[in-house]
């Protein structure tokens, strides 16, 4: 018995200090400068239509003003076509150029605040945005780099 625990344990020894070869960032992969801001969002049934047009009238205004102020390189709206989507069933995806896009920036912010204004009254959004909640539920929201292999 001790021998067979000793073959294991040497065996094992020898597996696990084998090197393994692993991709190396800047060698072998690069991450991309800009960042992908990704969220999940479960829309309930029956409701996609309303939600998709209260989207057009606050996220995509913004995702537009956004681009005009370079803040923002591309934006996007993806439903899923699975129909066992269990968790979510629809992501919002926004291209910053950079990390440093969602730093904090006072004239940025008022600027940008300003531009939606013109396009969208608050109390036309408060109407928009106060419904949302009976419509969808969130999922999460991560930010993504995209990796090019070298």
């Amino acid at each position: 018995m001790r021998r067979i625990i000793a073959t294991i344990v040497a065996a094992s020894a020898v597996a696990f200090s084998v090197a393994t070869p692993a991709a190396e960032i800047y060698k072998d992969y690069v991450p991309s400068k800009e960042v992908y801001n990704v969220t999940f969002v479960k829309v309930k049934p029956n409701r996609f239509d309303d939600y998709l047009d209260g989207l057009r009238q606050t996220w995509w205004s913004s995702c537009e003003i956004g681009k005009t102020m370079g803040t923002v390189s591309d934006c996007g709206i993806y439903s899923s076509t699975t129909t066992a989507n269990r968790d979510f069933n629809l992501i919002l995806v926004v291209k910053s150029p950079s990390a440093a896009m969602s730093d904090p920036n006072e004239a940025q912010y008022n600027k940008f605040m300003t531009e939606w204004r013109k396009q969208l009254a608050e109390d036309k959004q408060d109407q928009l945005v106060e419904g949302y909640s009976e419509m969808r539920s969130f999922f999460g929201e991560q930010d993504f780099r995209q990796i090019t292999f070298k």
